[in-house]
């Protein structure tokens, strides 16, 4: 009997603590606060960023998104990575992976291209 007496209140915080994940999931999923406090949240699946004035940009799902050398969001397709001159390039492929190769250059699934802010989304209010 003292076993169950000792069990109801681990049981009742575990309760408790899986009641407060979905509240903390849904506040972890990329969201940033722009220039006004007031959170911004990307699509399922894309990230955002603040750029160098407070404005938020993300990524579509499955797409990239990077700073660039003047602190601008940049997106492309799939993931995104800066080359040796600075240069953002993004996988073609969305949810596609970019990586450096053991010469330095990166190479991408499907192919890689230039990131740009033309590709990235505004965020969800």
């Amino acid at each position: 009997m003292p076993l169950t007496l000792l069990r109801l209140p681990i049981l009742l915080l575990a309760a408790l603590l899986a009641a407060s994940v979905p509240a903390a999931a849904q506040q972890g999923r990329g969201c940033v606060n722009d220039r006004y406090g007031n959170p911004q949240c990307p699509p399922p699946g894309g990230r955002c960023l603040a750029d160098i004035n407070g404005e938020i940009r993300c990524s579509t799902p499955g797409g990239g998104i990077q700073l660039d050398r003047y602190r601008m969001p940049v997106c492309g397709p799939g993931q995104c990575m800066a080359d040796r001159t600075g240069d953002i390039v993004c996988s073609s492929t969305a949810r596609g992976s970019a990586a450096t190769n053991i010469n330095g250059d990166i190479v991408c699934t499907g192919g890689c291209v230039a990131a740009t802010a033309k590709a990235c989304a505004v965020p969800v209010k």
